[in-house]
């Protein structure tokens, strides 16, 4: 190889030394320059799969990585045996602060439900922590008697411990079912079923049901032959027609009735001015029986006094319409007697 080649190796292994010096420098100068805040959390579980490096992702997003994992015995005097993990998280990503665990934001954020909990990536065993908003009644925080050094963010079950939790709930309820007693039960209620269909009279009941499908038959037949028939439709035509005519009635009624409805406000007054009228004469009465009583009494008392003539005046008046009678019928008999005969013979009340 000449000098020329030596050359261009050099050049390139220069070239790329510095070309994966800026890369190191621009990757990692984010993470130099970003602002983290370091929070812990105390998990009641296992963490198999959770080390040092892995990401806390809020909803999908990455807030920020596990920097340390160890026991809460190892760090503060407790008897508990929680597992402590400790968090940086990006500051700047949530709107409350996570480095002052008194500020009343901070506090508000924990008392609506915000946890961290422990989640699986797929189906490697390697796992992550998840942050999110969960129910703060289902998800309380876990009791301790310490003081914590960093803000502390209450941890949740995570989704395989509570499923883990469920199956041996249901296990539990499935060992607790007597099984021979069961299957005694339902052989019993086999037994039973078969004895019954064995005594029970199938051919009847097949021919029982036979009849009733005939009478079935025979009754829609009955119903068609209803419908079609020729008199249910002149009778169905008569119904059409009476309810023309009921409604041509009403038609004609409605005019009258209208006018009847109009004319009752002058009804109504008509009638008001005649019970005033009658309430007049009512007031009127008094006098008018008392004028008339007087006249009854003049007419008794003139009666009374004249009562002698008045009979006399009456028989004469009786006499003369008993001659005048005798007169006509003797004209109607003898007319010829009445202008050329002898004069009538004297009248017996003048005898007298």
């Amino acid at each position: 190889m000449n000098k020329l080649s030596y050359f261009k190796i050099g050049l390139f292994v220069i070239s790329a030394t510095v070309l994966a010096v800026i890369g190191i420098v621009v990757l990692g100068v984010g993470s130099v320059f970003q602002r983290t805040a370091l929070v812990e959390t105390y998990i009641e579980e296992s963490v198999q799969g959770l080390d040092v490096g892995s990401p806390m992702k809020f909803r999908g997003v990455l807030v920020g990585k596990v920097e340390e994992i160890t026991l809460t015995s190892a760090v503060y005097n407790t008897r508990r045996r929680y597992v402590l993990v400790r968090v940086g998280i990006t500051s700047n990503l949530f709107q409350f602060p996570l480095a002052d665990p008194n500020d009343p934001t901070f506090r508000s954020e924990l008392e609506r439900g915000f946890r961290v909990r422990l989640a699986a990536q797929g189906l490697t065993g390697v796992a992550y922590l998840e942050a999110d908003y969960l129910d703060p009644e289902r998800n309380p925080p876990l009791e301790i008697d310490w003081q914590p050094q960093y803000p502390y963010i209450p941890s949740a079950r995570s989704r395989i411990l509570q499923l883990g939790d469920s199956l041996e709930s249901i296990l539990q309820n499935f060992e607790q079912i007597d099984i021979p007693r069961l299957m005694s039960s339902v052989d019993r209620s086999l037994a039973a079923i078969t004895k019954m269909a064995e005594g029970a009279n199938v051919e009847k009941v097949g021919a029982q049901a036979n009849a009733l499908l005939s009478e079935v038959r025979e009754t829609n037949r009955q119903l068609k032959d209803l419908v079609a028939s020729p008199e249910l439709k002149s009778t169905l035509v008569d119904a059409a027609a009476a309810a023309s005519s009921a409604r041509q009635i009403m038609e004609r009624a409605e005019k009258p009735l209208n006018q009847l409805l109009t004319d009752l406000p002058r009804v109504s007054e008509s009638l008001e001015r005649l019970a005033q009228r009658l309430d007049s004469v009512s007031a009127d009465l008094p006098d008018t029986s008392a004028q008339l009583r007087q006249t009854v009494q003049r007419l008794n008392r003139l009666i009374s006094g004249q009562q002698q003539d008045i009979e006399k005046t009456v028989d004469n008046l009786r006499s003369i319409s008993e001659n005048l009678k005798e007169l006509t019928d003797d004209s109607r008999k003898y007319p010829s007697q009445l202008l050329f005969g002898a004069p009538p013979p004297p009248s017996k009340v003048m005898q007298r």
